[in-house]
């Protein structure tokens, strides 16, 4: 497989508890033959980061050995383009994104829904998406799924934004600082930057919102119909702030056509055998169920996961 890259990485890291301790051992199968993986997953404060490191830790131990690094990047554009010339094995990329893509990609697994945010502060300029020109918005990184589809979602609209490249920690700072008006995030739920966003605001006596989407959002999804679907961000998900309307696109780990079959099913064995214990260390892999893991359209199942998927069937 790939060799390491030097492109911003960040080895999985061992986390406060120890994954391996909760989960059995995948003894019931041989253990494929690898010696490097490479992962693409995401910019720090976001969770394709960080569910990317808890994936990679569960592989890891399911391999008994060190095996997987995780790539920081900006997400799901940058993790296509790396993916698309060999740089990397394993990475995140959302279903609108990896359309262009179904000849030469194919998914392990759906990991969890990207929900698109819109936060702006509460005492702010922007309470809907029409007050978006003439401000300054952050949309995401060059080589994101935020920019990619918060700029497909603003074309619809008609509106003209001049789009400002910022990660998700730096975009949820510059908002509380006043530097930014409001700002884009394509993220699962809930997202650690817009967290902590949301408790440093409340610290200081300020507080977040998110703009209801649900009109905006009807002429993007009937431009690109099946790719993305309306949803609620609840109150639940984010304590203290309203429950808006937004939409979602469905996020899957993706390989080259080529990743081994066997490897490719004992990933995909190993992530759903033990997503219970995935969940505990990231609430956003909660989502990680066999039921939805197996819905990648429009890329095809990788051979070896659709193995794994099968088996499951009575």
């Amino acid at each position: 497989m790939s060799g390491r890259i030097d492109r911003r990485t960040l080895l999985a890291g061992v986390s406060a508890v120890s994954l391996a301790a909760l989960l059995p051992a995948c003894s019931s199968r041989p253990v494929p033959s690898v010696d490097n993986l490479t992962f693409a997953t995401g910019p720090a404060g976001a969770t394709y980061r960080e569910t990317g490191t808890a994936l990679a830790e569960r592989w890891n131990d399911a391999l008994a050995r060190h095996v997987v690094d995780i790539v920081e990047t900006d997400a799901a554009v940058d993790n296509a383009a790396l993916l698309t010339a060999g740089s990397v094995d394993l990475g995140f990329v959302n279903a609108d994104v990896a359309k262009p893509f179904v000849s030469d990609f194919s998914a392990l697994f759906r990991v969890f829904d990207s929900v698109l945010h819109l936060a702006v502060m509460a005492d702010g300029p922007v309470r809907t998406l029409q007050d978006l020109p003439g401000m300054r918005v952050a949309v995401g990184l060059p080589g994101s799924g935020t920019r990619f589809t918060a700029l497909r979602l603003l074309d619809s609209a008609g509106l003209a934004v001049t789009p400002l490249s910022y990660g998700q920690d730096d975009a949820a700072r510059a908002l509380l600082s006043g530097e930014l008006n409001a700002v884009f995030s394509l993220t699962a739920m809930p997202t650690p930057a817009l967290d902590s966003l949301v408790r440093d605001a409340s610290a200081v006596g300020r507080a977040v919102e998110f703009v209801d989407l649900a009109v905006d959002t009807e002429a993007v999804r009937a431009a690109y119909p099946g790719e993305y679907v309306g949803v609620v961000i609840s109150r639940t998900v984010y304590p203290d702030i309203a429950s808006s309307r937004t939409l979602a696109v469905p996020t899957f780990v993706l390989v080259r056509n080529e990743f081994p079959r066997d490897l490719a099913r004992f990933l995909t064995a190993s992530t759903f055998e033990n997503a219970r214990a995935l969940s505990m260390n990231r609430p956003e892999a909660d989502q990680i169920n066999p039921r939805t893991g197996a819905a990648t359209t429009p890329v095809p199942l990788h051979p070896g996961a659709a193995d794994w998927f099968r088996e499951q069937k009575p």
